[in-house]
């Protein structure tokens, strides 16, 4: 069900707007205003705390398996994820009280029709209402909640498709030439070798003193946990069949396939183990919580510890000190959590923080020297390397950069007004002048007509977008209730 979970989850984005405006809407530490059911009211459209709760778990999620499960709430709030959250959820509102405004509607009919065209709720390609239900039962939602999420998601996409206009052919040229011009260029490409950088205590000292809300003590949790073991009865067969055929979409292959019974049973037992010892982790947690067990375990973790899962982390970061959560499924087994003390971040000393400022201050200086002297050749590049000619796609033409490296290059490049200059990529600075350029090849045009016409389409929406999202800005008051913590 994994694989299928971006179905289950709406993702409330307007596409590109989300990042558009990016300084629209500060985000720090809050605390409730008065109205405390909502985050913000944006002309006649509240917006909700659990709305952004959903909307920033969902996008939490998405950015922890792109960085392979090591993503914790600490670079989550260096990324602005719950900024991104909350930004996207006033762009929908906007365009919500537009729709609105133009009488722009969404039937039952056209909901159900997006429902039941999900795969993740078909059996053979045709809509199941078991399946269907199953799979929100995973996720934890009640159908009428997801069902409104859809609605939401189909209204705005209706609203923002009154602006597709489709595109002239003299757009697709003029896109087509902006992406297809070439540049020859001579260059020289300096790293790491060519400076030396020297990091004395003093020039360390005021570069964490300048930066030190950035050396923060993470937050730490000491809790006391309560393990409950699955049952070591062994399911009869007609209970395995019973469970597999109820919750089959369960258990799927790397693939997203559905397993058939024989290589799901391990799995169906170990579930079914797991629920008959689900009344024993209850009665452990009124235990615990009453004082009349005690814990088995004591320890002291930074939040998003790999030992618990992120959904476990949410619920305990959430909770207050002295608060019993609910037995939740770690693994195989319940666990019991009792919270019994939150150390909160604070600025690291410059001792404390010592390692990381020394690394930090000498990829800075080492920066900074690079650029500047990439930049004092710019003028002068007798001894630079002479390329063919460029496009924004020749990653292989521009040796000793990586692939990865000369794409960040020539996107710079080519975006750049300056006949020569300098650009930084990674760690290394490349010094360039452009010593001559060829504009729209209509051979290469004509190759990637398909592939202009797209990105054409969808520059011209984002643009139409934007600027929708500038007037709606403008007509629609927005009262943020989230007030930054003194």
């Amino acid at each position: 069900m994994q694989k299928h979970r971006k179905y289950l989850v709406v993702t409330i984005w307007i596409s590109t707007i989300a990042f558009v405006g990016a300084g629209f809407v500060g985000w720090g530490t809050y605390q409730y205003g008065s109205k405390s059911n909502s985050v913000a009211q944006v002309g006649d459209i509240p917006v909700t705390m659990s709305e952004l709760q959903s909307v920033y778990s969902n996008l939490y999620e998405q950015y922890n398996q792109a960085m392979g499960g090591r993503l914790d709430e600490a670079t989550a709030k260096q990324l602005g994820l719950r900024k991104q959250a909350l930004q996207s959820l006033i762009y929908q509102a906007l365009v919500k009280n537009f729709a609105a405004e133009h009488g722009i509607v969404v039937s039952d009919e056209e909901v159900q029709k997006a429902i039941v065209s999900i795969p993740a709720f078909q059996k053979n390609g045709v809509f199941d209402k078991q399946t269907y239900l199953s799979a929100l039962r995973n996720i934890r939602m009640k159908p009428k909640t997801f069902e409104a999420n859809i609605k939401n998601e189909l209204l705005v996409k209706k609203a923002l498709g009154l602006l597709d206009t489709g595109v002239a052919p003299l757009e697709t040229e003029a896109f087509g030439s902006a992406i297809f011009i070439a540049d020859k260029i001579r260059y020289k490409v300096f790293d790491a070798a060519d400076v030396h950088v020297e990091a004395d205590e003093k020039a360390l000292k005021a570069f964490w003193e300048k930066n030190k809300s950035e050396y923060m003590t993470p937050k730490r949790y000491t809790l006391s946990l309560l393990w409950i073991e699955p049952s070591s009865k062994t399911p009869d067969e007609a209970a395995i069949e019973k469970y597999y055929r109820a919750n089959r979409t369960d258990f799927t292959d790397s693939e997203g396939k559905i397993l058939p019974l024989e290589e799901a049973k391990e799995k169906v037992v170990a579930q079914l183990r797991l629920k008959a010892a689900k009344k024993a982790a209850q009665l452990a947690y009124i235990d615990l919580k009453k004082g009349k067990r005690s814990p088995e375990e004591n320890v002291t973790l930074d939040l998003n510890d790999p030992r618990f899962s992120t959904q476990t982390w949410q619920a305990i970061e959430g909770a207050t000190a002295h608060t019993t959560l609910k037995p939740k499924i770690e693994g195989e087994r319940y666990v019991v959590i009792r919270v019994d003390e939150i150390v909160f971040p604070r600025p690291k000393t410059f001792e404390e923080a010592y390692a990381e400022v020394k690394e930090d201050y000498i990829r800075q200086k080492r920066k900074e020297m690079l650029l500047k002297l990439a930049e004092s050749y710019s003028d002068n590049l007798q001894d630079g390397t002479l390329s063919d000619f460029l496009t924004r796609d020749s990653v292989d033409k521009l040796k000793p950069l990586t692939n990865d490296e000369a794409a960040a290059f020539l996107q710079e490049l080519f975006t750049s007004k300056k006949a020569h200059g300098a650009i930084l990529v990674d760690n290394k600075a490349v010094s360039y002048r452009v010593v001559e350029q060829k504009l729209l090849n209509k051979e290469k045009l004509k190759e990637n007509q398909a592939f202009v016409e797209e990105n054409t389409h969808k520059m011209k929406n984002a643009l139409l977008q934007s600027s929708l999202i500038d007037r709606l800005q403008q007509q629609y008051p927005v009262e943020i209730y989230l007030k930054e913590s003194e």
